[in-house]
C-alpha cells in the first residue's frame, strides 16, 4: 500500500490489504485479478507486527470500522454504475441474491458481526493493534454479466475498502482498491492459460525500447491494495427497491446523513453507523433500482436518495403517499415496554425502523443514553439465556414485549445494556 506521509492518522500510514488471489500476468499499469465466481478469497487487512507495537504503546483500545465495497472503475458515473446493477439484477433468479458475500464463520480477527450496508457493501470492525483482520468475500457477479450480448470482454470492477481510524471519526482515513476481474471457474482457468501462453511469446519477441519486467506485473500469489489519494468521492450503493425497507435503515448508519431519512428520523438525532459508532460526515450516494428505463413509460418519475434527502420529481406523490412514510405501517415498527428494577411504570420505546438502529435512538430518546455510548445491548428470556441483540430479533420476536432494562458501565464511557423480559401480565 502506498504511502501517505501528510496524514496525521497513523492507521493510513501503515495499514497493509491483501486478498488471497493471483495477479494476473498481462497488467500494465493496474493489476487486475481474474477470480472464480462463488469462490471465496481471504482479506487481509493487518498492521505490520512491528508497527503494531510501536503505536500500541501508549494508545487506548482501538477499534477500527472498515466498509469492503464492490465498485465500478472510476470512468463510469454514478448513473452508469446504478444502471449495471440494475441490469445485473434483473438477470437473478432471486431478489435477494446479494453482489459481495462474506464468510461470517471462517472470517478472524472481528469485533461484533459483519453488517450487510447494501447488496455490494459490508461493513466489518477491528482492532489493528491486537491482530489483524481476515475475512472471506465471495464476489457473486461475473465481469461479462453486464451485457446481453456473448462473447462481451469482461468488465473489470474495483474491490475497495474505506476504512475510519476510530468509530467516531467523521472522515475516512484510508482507502485502498484492487482492480478484478470475475469469470466462471472454467473460464478463469482459460484466461490464466491464455496470458501465460501470450506472456511466454512476448519473452521471445521483446524487442522494443522498454524491458519486459518494466511493463508488466511480476507474478505473485497475493496481491496488495493500492491506496486511493481522493478520500471525498462518496461511494455508490446499490440496493433493489425490494430491498428498500434494509437500506433506508442504513441510511441512518452508513457514512452519515443530517437530512431525514424515509423512516422518518428526525434532523437533531444522530445515528450510529454500526452498534457502536458514531456517523461520520462523508456523503454517500444511494440509489435505490429507480433508474428511468430507456424509453417512455407511464411509470412514475424516478427517485434518488442521495446524502440521505429524498430527491427528484415528487410532483406525482400524492398527500397519502407522504403521509405513509412519515407514519410507517406495523410492520415497520416495534413498541417495547421497559421499566428499571425500582419502577413500577412502564416506559414505551417506540422502535422505528425495528432494527438495533432504531432501539438504540428510541433509549436515547427515552434515557438521555448518548447512541456513541452503548456498546452493546442484549436481551435475557424467561430462560435465563442473554444473547446479544440484532435486527431480526427486534424485527421479529419483541413486538409488545415487557423488559427490566439495566444499565452497566462497560468503560468509563461506555455502557452495556441488558433487558430482561418479563412473563405477560
Amino acid at each position: 500500500v502506498l504511502v501517505r506521509r501528510d496524514c496525521c492518522c497513523f492507521a493510513c500510514n501503515v495499514i497493509q490489504i491483501v486478498i488471497e488471489t493471483a495477479k494476473n500476468l498481462r497488467c500494465r499499469y493496474s493489476s487486475v485479478r481474474p477470480r472464480s465466481k462463488h469462490n471465496v478469497n481471504m482479506l487481509n487487512l493487518n498492521l505490520p507486527t512491528n508497527l503494531r507495537c510501536r503505536y500500541s504503546s501508549g494508545r487506548p483500545r482501538s477499534k477500527h470500522n472498515s466498509v469492503i465495497m464492490l465498485m465500478f472503475r472510476e470512468e463510469k458515473s454514478p448513473e452508469d454504475e446504478i444502471k449495471a446493477w440494475q441490469f445485473w439484477h434483473s438477470r437473478q433468479h432471486s431478489v435477494k441474491q446479494r453482489i459481495l458475500d462474506a464468510d461470517t464463520k471462517n472470517s478472524v480477527g472481528l469485533v461484533g458481526c459483519i453488517e450487510e450496508v447494501s447488496h455490494n457493501a459490508i461493513a466489518v470492525y477491528w482492532n489493528p493493534l491486537e491482530s489483524s483482520a481476515k475475512i472471506n468475500v465471495a464476489v457473486q457477479c461475473l465481469s461479462t454479466d453486464f451485457s446481453s450480448q456473448k462473447g462481451v470482454k469482461g468488465l473489470p470492477l474495483h474491490l475497495q475498502i474505506d476504512t475510519f481510524e476510530d468509530p467516531r471519526d467523521t472522515s475516512v482515513c484510508h482507502r485502498g482498491y484492487c482492480q478484478i476481474k470475475v469469470f466462471c471457474d472454467k473460464g478463469a482457468e482459460r484466461k490464466t492459460r491464455d496470458e501465460e501462453r501470450r506472456a511466454a511469446k512476448r519473452k521471445m519477441t521483446a524487442t522494443g525500447r522498454k524491458k519486459l519486467d518494466e511493463l508488466y506485473h511480476p507474478v505473485v500469489d497475493r496481491s496488495e491494495f493500492y491506496q486511493m489519494s481522493d478520500l471525498m468521492k462518496p461511494p455508490v450503493l446499490f440496493s433493489p427497491s425490494e430491498d428498500i425497507e434494509k437500506l433506508t435503515s442504513m441510511d441512518l448508519q452508513f457514512y452519515g446523513h443530517d437530512g431525514d431519512s424515509l423512516s422518518g428520523a428526525s434532523d437533531n438525532v444522530k445515528s450510529p453507523f454500526l452498534l457502536h459508532a458514531n456517523k461520520p460526515t462523508t456523503p454517500t450516494l444511494k440509489f435505490h433500482n429507480h433508474f428511468p428505463p430507456d424509453v417512455n413509460t407511464d411509470k412514475k418519475d424516478p427517485s434518488i436518495i442521495m446524502d440521505g434527502s429524498l430527491v427528484g420529481n415528487m410532483s406525482e406523490f400524492g398527500p397519502q403517499i407522504k403521509r405513509q412514510r412519515m407514519t410507517p405501517p406495523l410492520n415497520e415498527r416495534v413498541m417495547l415496554y421497559v421499566r428499571q428494577d425500582n419502577e413500577d411504570i412502564y416506559t414505551p420505546l417506540h422502535v422505528v425502523p425495528p432494527t438495533t438502529v432504531g432501539l438504540l435512538n428510541a433509549i436515547e430518546n427515552k434515557f438521555k443514553i448518548s447512541t456513541s455510548r452503548i456498546n452493546n445491548i442484549y436481551r435475557k428470556n424467561k430462560k435465563g439465556i442473554t444473547a446479544r441483540i440484532d435486527d431480526d430479533m427486534i424485527r421479529h420476536y419483541c413486538n409488545e414485549d415487557i423488559f427490566i432494562i439495566e444499565v452497566r458501565q462497560y468503560e468509563e464511557d461506555l455502557y452495556d445494556i441488558t433487558l430482561t423480559e418479563l412473563p405477560s401480565h
